[in-house]
């Protein structure tokens, strides 16, 4: 048995759902090449169902068995519009998308995500929050990552220490799930194994950093040239 294993990661120059149909190339491509993760089943974040149906038509040749995590019912995204004014935006999974993937065996889940804040429950959301961020290093969709097997497992679609590939719109990995109350835990926690793919740029979890400051004067003199007397 050899003591090391190596594998490629894909990058995306860009963060967004526009990489969806690389990472879910990119998931197949390991599919194909290796034996041992074909077994594993298939967590899919989603908001409208995009990410698991193409997921299945990509994948259906290696009869995988996916599962859909998406928002509570009732939830909506919150942007500001260019009159700077914020647009609340429902996200909802269409009836159709769920008949679909009840007919071809797409299990899906929707709830609130394990690390969403409590209204009131300041000190607890700033540990959540605390969470996120550091997850986003990777990428915004990254934390969606983490969260979709945690619930995955907190649901019981996926048991503790069962491996499964998580996908979002811009990254891949492959994982040891836990649940939430223990993924940080020593001992059955979550372990990330191996990152697939994922956006080198961050260009939407990071802002684009300011111009540095530049000194608008002179601070020291000009050099001046120092004559030496002869000597005595």
């Amino acid at each position: 048995m050899t003591d090391r294993f190596v594998s490629g990661i894909v990058y995306f120059e860009q963060e967004g759902r526009q990489n969806l149909s690389q990472v879910l190339n990119t998931v197949k491509k390991h599919f194909r090449k290796r034996e041992d993760i074909r077994s594993c089943k298939i967590v899919v974040f989603t908001a409208v169902g995009e990410g698991p149906a193409l997921a299945y038509n990509k994948l259906k040749e290696y009869g995988p068995k996916i599962i859909a995590v998406t928002f509570p019912p009732g939830f909506s995204i919150k942007r500001k519009g260019d009159d700077g004014k914020e647009i609340e935006t429902p996200v909802i999974l269409s009836d159709q998308l769920r008949q679909f993937f009840a007919g071809v065996g797409v299990t899906v889940l929707s709830s609130r995500l394990p690390f969403e804040g409590f209204e009131g429950a300041d000190s607890i959301n700033h540990q959540m929050k605390l969470i996120k961020d550091v997850l986003s290093l990777f990428g915004g969709g990254f934390s969606l990552c983490v969260q979709s097997v945690l619930q995955a497992c907190d649901m019981g679609a996926v048991e503790i220490g069962e491996k499964v590939v998580v996908i979002t719109g811009d990254c891949a990995a492959l994982v040891t799930a836990s649940n939430t109350a223990r993924f940080l835990s020593a001992d059955g926690g979550l372990s990330i194994n191996e990152i697939l793919c994922k956006p080198r740029n961050l260009s939407v979890t990071r802002r684009t950093a300011k111009q540095p400051i530049t000194l608008t004067a002179k601070l020291f003199p000009e050099k001046t040239e120092i004559k030496l007397l002869p000597p005595i």
